[in-house]
């Protein structure tokens, strides 16, 4: 019975390795399988991080973008407003020299058309008047 109970021990034993060498591929997987996990958590974690500081440089350049586009839009005002007053002064100044160039073109008009005028009348009064002499 001996030899009996000697050969049950030994295919227990087999079996026993046999399961503990199962396990210990299992735990070789699972193992495989918690530093993958590891590593995605890892890459999670640093992906997180770098999204955050994505963000924070997105703000950042909004930001300045914003700020440039407010700075943009102040000088556009500012020359649209030095633009505006110079039209307005030049449409001043023609208006005003338009009125001056009236004012001599009467001058010169009554300096040249009255003793032209004066003349005509003159010579009318004179043939109507006295005659041309033919008589």
């Amino acid at each position: 019975m001996r030899d009996h109970d000697v050969r049950e021990l030994k295919d227990v034993m087999k079996d026993v390795q046999k399961i503990l060498h199962g396990v210990d591929k299992t735990v070789a997987i699972h193992s495989k399988e918690f530093e993958s996990i590891k590593t995605i958590k890892e890459t999670v974690v640093t992906n997180r991080e770098s999204t955050k500081s994505a963000h924070h440089r997105i703000d950042e350049v909004e930001r300045d973008m914003r700020k440039g586009f407010e700075e943009i839009q102040a000088q556009q005002k500012e020359q649209f407003d030095d633009f505006k007053k110079l039209v307005e002064d030049s449409n001043a100044s023609h208006d005003k020299n338009f009125e001056k160039m009236r004012t001599f073109g009467w001058k010169v008009f009554f300096l040249f058309a009255a003793p032209f005028a004066a003349g005509i009348v003159g010579f009318f009064w004179f043939v109507f008047n006295k005659g041309i002499g033919l008589k």
